[in-house]
């Protein structure tokens, strides 16, 4: 038979009263997680950064595709649009990404 393990932390994966280790709250975590308000505050921080910089690079793509590259082609035209905007979605995702994961 085998015997049980004599733990100092018998409920490891439970919820425990512990501290944020952002903002140093007592609150049911697990060890190591953070409070809804940290993770809503760097869910603010990360959008706001993520719509920032995505406006910044997307208006530079596309000032360079209007006066560098655009073609008479409304094929063309069409594409580049679609480029734009698909540029804007995946640089807010990964600087979203990035800043969300610099914050923790």
């Amino acid at each position: 038979m085998l015997r049980r393990r004599n733990s100092p932390t018998p409920f490891a994966g439970v919820l425990v009263e512990h501290e944020c280790p952002r903002c140093h709250r007592a609150v049911e975590l697990p060890l190591g997680a953070l409070c809804r308000s940290c993770v809503a505050e760097i869910e603010r921080r990360a959008a706001r950064w993520g719509n920032r910089i995505s406006l910044v690079t997307t208006i530079v793509l596309a000032v360079y595709m209007y006066f560098f590259r655009l073609s008479p082609d409304p094929t063309a035209r069409l594409v580049s649009a679609m480029a734009i905007v698909i540029w804007f979605a995946l640089s807010n995702i990964v600087v979203r990404r990035a800043v969300r994961e610099l914050m923790r």
